[in-house]
């Protein structure tokens, strides 16, 4: 390896100065006891190679846990904004996660497996993440904080948090009777888990709270109550759901995103559709039910009208139509902090010769000024936390 410091010349490669005395054998001693002090002082110059920091400028794990967070690019500054809160977001495809606190510098962890899904609980301190097990298509599921993520459980479909207890996590996995639905406490060191019941079709749980259970199948959404008894089933995929039991679903199952979306209750039943403006060439790609206001957010993306791509709608709770706001990207995901302040859009742009992620934060009621955040890589918003700006 190269040193970082330059010797100086050898001193047998200069030339000496003339030698003021008159005395020959004075001279000569001169002479020799310079090139001597020359060579060390080259040979310290040069230095030892093996001292210089070989450590790669990105860690990446061997195993389905998180390495050290790496700073990476931030976005230009006259592109920045500050906010108070930090965004969680998926990045390069979902091989890492991302903490970008309002007043810092975006800082990145990669992962050596990719994340299936990763969520903020209900008070926005920890997240939860899935990624495969090494070697496997199995997904593992990991607590904690980005940079410090301890293993749960092997052989999970999917988990989803609690809408109000941020300690509470449900999830299912693999188990000799067929897949069982447990919920444990992870406030501690110590993980309590309960099992609910256990299910003989492979599903995954979309959402839960003190009215029951939403699991997802290939088959349509089911959905059982606080004891794990059945309620109901439908042919409906899963959109979003509020604290409240309401649940935004599409129709039919086999096409999630099908512009005929609902919003219903526990029981699947009274679906209501939701009015989406009735345009042929709008393509709905997420929804959120607010946990404050209950007011709905729709993101989808308009094509051959000329008009702005992505369009961020807000509902009432009832889903009549508050506001509009829109926007040259396409959208692909939406994240939101517990006080509805802010929403975070994910999405990108078609440049020349390359694709262009951003995040766009807007308020939630539409009357605040839309800001789009860029950046190099993809990048999917996953949560806002609210209050201090110190990175997870």
């Amino acid at each position: 390896m190269d040193s970082p410091v330059t010797p100086l010349p050898h001193p047998s490669e200069r030339t000496p100065p003339p030698i003021r005395s008159s005395h020959k054998w004075t001279g000569v001693l001169l002479v020799v006891a310079g090139i001597a002090f020359g060579f060390l002082f080259a040979q310290g110059a040069a230095g030892d190679p093996s001292t210089v920091d070989n450590e790669s400028v990105e860690a990446v794990t061997s195993t389905s846990a998180p390495a050290d967070p790496v700073v990476t690019s931030e976005p230009p500054a006259e592109n920045v904004v500050s906010f108070p809160g930090t965004i969680l977001a998926s990045v390069q495809f979902g091989r890492g996660l991302m903490t970008w606190p309002g007043d810092g510098s975006p800082a990145e962890t990669r992962l050596a497996s990719k994340v299936s899904d990763a969520a903020y609980d209900a008070a926005q301190r920890q997240i939860a993440v899935t990624v495969p097990e090494y070697g496997t298509e199995r997904l593992a599921l990991h607590v904690g904080s980005v940079g410090d993520l301890r293993f749960v459980a092997s052989r999970v479909t999917g988990f989803a948090w609690h809408p109000t207890d941020p300690s509470a996590i449900a999830w299912v996995e693999e188990s000799v009777d067929g897949f069982a639905l447990l919920q444990a406490d992870v406030s501690g060191g110590t993980i309590t888990t309960t099992q609910i019941t256990v299910l003989q079709e492979t599903v995954r749980p979309v959402a839960w709270g003190s009215w029951g259970y939403a699991l997802q199948g290939e088959g349509g959404l089911t959905t059982l109550d606080p004891s794990g008894a059945t309620v109901a089933a439908a042919d409906v995929q899963f959109v979003a759901a509020g604290s409240d039991g309401r649940l935004v679903v599409s129709r039919p199952a086999g096409i999630p995103l099908s512009s005929d979306w609902a919003i219903t209750g526990v029981d699947l039943a009274d679906q209501q559709a939701l009015g989406r403006f009735g345009a042929p060439n709008e393509h709905p790609t997420a929804a959120a039910i607010l946990p404050v206001s209950g007011r709905i957010v729709l993101i989808s993306n308009r094509f051959g009208d000329g008009s702005d791509l992505a369009q961020i709608e807000v509902l009432s709770a009832d889903g009549t139509r508050q506001t509009v706001i829109r926007s040259g990207m396409i959208a692909d995901s939406i994240a939101w902090s517990p006080d509805e302040a802010h929403l975070a859009v994910g999405g990108y742009y078609y440049g020349p010769n390359q694709v262009r992620s951003v995040v766009l934060l807007t308020d939630s009621e539409g009357g605040g000024e839309s800001i789009e955040l860029p950046f190099d890589h993809q990048v999917r918003p996953l949560g806002i936390r609210n209050g201090s700006n110190e990175p997870l």
